[in-house]
């Protein structure tokens, strides 16, 4: 699963991404993106060899999602999803958020669920707060589009992420890097508080900024 927060298959305005921020800015630990939502901008690291697979903005809601090159939305290994809320970092608290997405996750996962709470977090002065989400068994299922007339379903992985959600100066954003494999039991998760930082090491800056 995938944490949409809006349909994915409605398309509305494409946005054109700052994908890099300065090309000749190579790290080590991949390239740096820069994003503007709304009121704020997002930059974070990726290896060199993701690429932007979607990127949307409806109604106040932006999304846009990175895989590795030679990977599809319809059929990846790991993920790197960005998403911005206008106007909701009043509203709701971070972990609240968080909380709500779990549940919603508990709808499709076919297996048991792993939600372990990672604790408050602050990104440059703004807070946060983070946590592992998972499934040991999510159906990998696609419905039907307008360039497929039906939907298509394949075996069940195993999925699981790191998950932050951020309140900005006016909007809530949400970052999570995740990964599909083999079905894995709930003792066993392949990601988990002892070794998430390494997991997000890759990606490391996260900043945002006005």
């Amino acid at each position: 699963m995938t944490a949409y927060l809006f349909p994915h298959a409605a398309h509305g305005q494409a946005l054109i991404l700052d994908d890099f921020l300065d090309g000749s800015e190579e790290k080590p630990a991949g390239i740096q993106h820069r994003l503007p939502i709304f009121s704020q901008e997002v930059s974070f690291n990726l290896p060199k060899e993701w690429k932007l697979a979607f990127n949307e903005q409806q109604a106040g809601m932006f999304a846009a999602e990175f895989v590795p090159s030679g990977q599809e939305l319809r059929a990846w290994s790991a993920m790197f999803c960005v998403q911005g809320f206008e106007g909701l970092s009043e509203n709701i608290e971070p972990e609240t958020f968080l909380d709500s997405l779990a549940a919603a996750y508990r709808e499709t996962c076919e297996g048991e669920v792993i939600y372990n709470k990672l604790g408050e977090s602050e990104v440059d002065g703004l807070e946060g707060f983070s946590a592992i989400l998972g499934c040991t068994r999510m159906p990998d299922t696609h419905k039907a589009t307008r360039l497929t007339a039906v939907g298509k379903t394949s075996s069940p992985l195993g999925e699981i992420g790191h998950y932050t959600a951020i309140s900005g100066g006016e909007d809530l954003y949400l970052l999570h890097q995740s990964k599909r494999g083999d079905v894995f039991s709930v003792d066993k998760p392949p990601l988990e508080s002892l070794n998430h930082t390494g997991f997000m090491s890759a990606i490391s800056p996260l900043r945002l900024s006005r």
